[in-house]
């Protein structure tokens, strides 16, 4: 059992990485571990919002139930009308925990926001006159094809793309599992190739966001 971590200010913690790296898994670990964080969750947030109402009158008390069917991540009403609004919607909800002095732990991969620099652009202007630390853990595997087979493994729809060749050559060209742009920030590095290194990754994550 490890020891709950106090931090002294609001911190943004952003747990990235790419896809099958066992991002959700340690996020939910760092927001057991430390007091007063809260789970900001980007699939959980698109999964809201991946459906259209039904037709009928405002009085039919069935439509706040989602259909059966969500809109396909993608199509064009996706990248139009959730994907960007998903990134802003994680973006005010740690804005709102950090206002209340919560740490906000975002579980997103970021990878190719990073590269374009949305935290220098988007995040960081979007926190202007917010008092908060950055922290920003970086899961990582030796290889593209560990993520790859833990991609196929759990067979979720949302990757369904990804075991297609060409869309995985794509995939790593837009999100180097290192992108070199992370250099420009605090941050820390940990392989995760192997899960049964968690409990050390854990432990170095924690230390880190202490320092």
């Amino acid at each position: 059992m490890v020891a709950e971590t106090c931090l002294t200010k609001p911190t943004l913690i952003m747990v990235i990485g790419s896809n099958g790296i066992g991002k959700s898994v340690f996020a939910k670990r760092i927001v057991r571990s430390v007091t007063n964080s809260v789970y900001i969750e980007k699939d959980l947030i698109n999964q809201a919002f991946l459906w259209s109402s039904r037709d009928g009158e405002l009085t039919d008390i069935t439509r706040y139930l989602p259909p059966q069917e969500l809109i396909g991540r993608n199509t064009p009403y996706y990248r139009n009308h959730i994907l960007f609004q998903s990134y802003h919607c994680m973006l005010m909800m740690a804005k709102q925990s950090l206002l209340l002095d919560k740490h906000p732990v975002l579980d997103c991969t970021y990878l190719r926001e990073l590269r374009w620099g949305y935290l220098e652009t988007v995040l960081i202007p979007q926190l202007t006159g917010v008092k908060y630390a950055l922290k920003i853990i970086l899961l990582y595997a030796s290889s593209p094809e560990i993520v790859r087979a833990r991609i196929a493994q759990r067979g979720a729809q949302r990757d369904a793309c990804l075991i297609d060749d060409e869309q995985w050559k794509r995939l790593l060209e837009e999100q180097s599992l290192i992108p070199t742009e992370i250099e420009k920030h605090d941050h820390i590095k940990l392989d995760n190739s192997d899960f049964a290194s968690a409990d050390a990754n854990l432990a170095a994550a924690l230390a880190y966001l202490r320092s």
